[in-house]
């Protein structure tokens, strides 16, 4: 097994360091460590065997990814693999010197959003039903992640700055249960002003970035939608497609994003409330329709299919159970009271 942590989790170790917190540090650096192993053995999945390494991928992984970065995005920021992936070349001691400044932080922000309408589309003609162009692209991302490194130091660089899942981290992740223990960082260098994890997240976009709010915020709910009206293609009949693939989730994105840029015109002393509305609405109409196509509730869609149970519970118990699911998350993203937290906790400052 790659030993990624700093130290081997030994009990003359934890003997050593007693404090509660430092004995957590170092299980949370285990937990980080085994995801890292289950992440690898995933990719080598969707090489030797497609089919399962999409069902377990997409149909598995990514339909919690949301409720997790809703309720505790510490938890991912602590055990993402490509997280881990991007302070390889620190723990080898061969990282980057650069910081990320405000606005080098704003530009990576934009370019993370970016490359996340460019890639969610493409599922519908390429990643939902090829293995191998799944994991051709996580191996992109992955070396993506590795080389910020050799240039950033820490985690400015990727989960910072242009890791294409972070806005979405941002946007989702307003209001945590509770701040985590940072098992990415032993101290605190200041890489990356501001912090996203040791700072309560207030909006998910910096001061100034009209675009990326535009983007992350007001389209982004629409462009979920439009992306649910498009079905999967397989071979080269979806490149025929490619323009109604991209065409749904542009046109549902630029109505909730003229919303958005209204409301904000409207009520500007409510942004932040607008902001939160529209975080509720991107993760409700995600999983309403994600669940029927989860548990084999579309019959013409296969490829989205995790269980197939239609013929096993009857389909109101799928429609009560995601207006269950979505005003849960109404209430808690909106009525529920913002606790200020941040997703982890800052360890001590040092002069690096």
């Amino acid at each position: 097994m790659p030993v990624i942590c700093t130290r081997m989790i030994t009990e003359p170790y934890l003997k050593e360091h007693k404090t509660g917190y430092d004995i957590a540090w170092i299980y949370w650096k285990g937990i980080q460590q085994l995801c890292w192993v289950a992440g690898f053995a995933l990719l080598i999945t969707l090489f030797i065997n497609p089919g399962l390494g999409i069902t377990l991928f997409w149909n598995g992984l990514i339909p919690l990814a949301p409720a997790i970065l809703v309720l505790a995005p510490g938890i991912w920021r602590n055990i993402c693999p490509l997280g881990t992936t991007s302070l390889l070349a620190d723990r080898f001691g061969v990282a980057g010197k650069l910081k990320l400044s405000p606005v080098d932080q704003a530009k990576l922000h934009l370019a993370g959003v970016l490359i996340l309408f460019l890639i969610i589309p493409m599922r519908h003609i390429l990643f939902n039903t090829d293995g191998i162009a799944t994991g051709l692209i996580l191996l992109m991302l992955g070396a993506a992640a590795f080389g910020s490194g050799l240039f950033f130091t820490r985690k400015s660089g990727w989960c910072s700055g242009i890791c294409p899942v972070h806005p979405v981290e941002k946007l989702y992740g307003s209001n945590p249960s509770a701040s985590m223990i940072n098992a990415h960082c032993a101290d605190c260098i200041r890489c990356s002003v501001p912090c996203p994890d040791s700072t309560p997240v207030s909006k998910p976009f910096l001061q100034g970035q009209q675009f990326t709010a535009f983007l992350l915020v007001g389209a982004f709910p629409g462009y979920i939608w439009g992306w649910f009206q498009t079905l999967d293609y397989t071979g080269n009949e979806g490149w025929a497609h490619i323009g109604t693939i991209y065409g749904w989730p542009a046109i549902g994105g630029l109505v909730t994003g003229l919303l958005f840029l209204l409301l904000r015109k409207l009520f500007p002393a409510k942004e932040n409330r607008i902001i939160r509305a529209f975080a509720a609405s991107a993760v409700s109409c995600y999983y309403w329709f994600r669940l029927p196509l989860l548990f084999g509730f579309d019959q013409q869609d296969t490829h989205s299919r995790l269980l197939d149970l239609h013929q096993s519970i009857p389909h109101w118990v799928i429609t009560l159970f995601a207006l269950l699911l979505i005003t849960f998350f109404c209430w808690w993203i909106l009525i529920r009271n913002n606790r200020k937290n941040s997703w982890s906790v800052r360890p001590a400052l040092t002069g690096k």
